[in-house]
């Protein structure tokens, strides 16, 4: 039985930054940003090392608080929200490093994506409930490894514990899925054919998905937005049909001056279309360098 969001109401939004800055020391994060993610959409997060996009994501599954301005997900205050039940029926994430116990098995593994509802004691008790049993498996065989399911967890090759990771996020069963370089460690091969399973899990749910990314050859065939971030700032925000090759070399390019100065300081933001703006104001009679932006519906 495929697991799908409803008919139940929704904001205009799933996720939706208002001003935010993110400092940790001396260094600027995430600074600045608005931005507005709507619900149901694929958004592929870009850029270099260190540009801010772990931090952008783990503002908006509410893992980190901002220093400045406001956090809504799901048109609900982060502050408002309770960070196990309430926040864990939301937002999912998958991690680069899949986040599982080893020694486990892997439906054990798979159930703990109830950990969020339940706590620990019911949801390993949950494996002994038939129908609980029965969920894992459902989730198990809907990313290909059912086979797997009393296996040692740590017995699995790298892309098999990518899938249980995911099977988890199913049995948890949140509205939108943050996926944090979810194929950095894996061969291109299994890449492509990790994120097409995130990618095809979120549209037949009607999940959000919004994953960073290294390998931007992905971006255009399976996602509908691009957000470009470096030293904190968003780059640009457009179609993901758009990314081009040029585009990617400037957002890459560790050579390049930052066009938005000190880090640490900033100003109010230029609108943009898909909710995105611009990180700091520019010196008076200055022309700064303008990042690309396309209306994204």
């Amino acid at each position: 039985m495929t697991m799908t969001l409803g008919d139940r109401p929704q904001p205009d939004a799933m996720f939706a930054l208002d001003g935010v800055t993110r400092t940790y020391g001396e260094t600027v994060a995430l600074a600045h940003t608005s931005i507005r993610i709507a619900h149901g959409q694929r958004v592929a997060v870009l850029g270099p090392s260190g540009g801010g996009k772990t931090t952008f994501l783990h503002l908006l599954g509410g893992v980190i608080r901002p220093d400045v301005g406001t956090v809504e997900i799901d048109g609900k205050d982060l502050d408002s929200l309770e960070p196990g039940r309430e926040l864990a029926s939301l937002v999912g994430f998958v991690h680069q490093q899949f986040d599982l116990v080893p020694h486990l098995p892997v439906m054990h593994n798979v159930m703990a994506g109830k950990l969020g509802q339940w706590g620990l004691l019911r949801s390993m008790l949950s494996l002994v409930s038939a129908r609980e049993r029965n969920q894992g498996l459902e989730a198990l065989a809907r990313v290909g490894i059912e086979d797997k399911a009393q296996e040692r967890t740590s017995n699995l090759s790298g892309g098999e514990q990518q899938r249980v990771a995911i099977a988890r996020i199913l049995v948890q069963s949140p509205r939108a899925v943050l996926a944090d370089e979810p194929v950095a460690s894996l061969d291109p091969a299994r890449a492509a054919d990790l994120i097409q399973l995130l990618v095809e899990i979120a549209a037949e749910t009607g999940r959000t998905l919004v994953a960073s990314l290294h390998a931007t050859e992905f971006v255009r065939t399976y996602f509908d937005r691009a957000i470009g971030l470096r030293t904190g700032h968003i780059e640009f925000d457009i179609p993901a049909g758009e990314v081009d090759d040029e585009l990617l070399t400037d957002l890459y390019d560790l050579s390049k001056a930052d066009d938005h100065g000190s880090r640490s300081n900033g100003g109010a933001g230029q609108g943009g279309p898909g909710g995105a703006r611009t990180a700091d104001r520019p010196p008076a009679g200055s022309v700064p360098p303008q990042p690309r932006f396309r209306t994204v519906d």
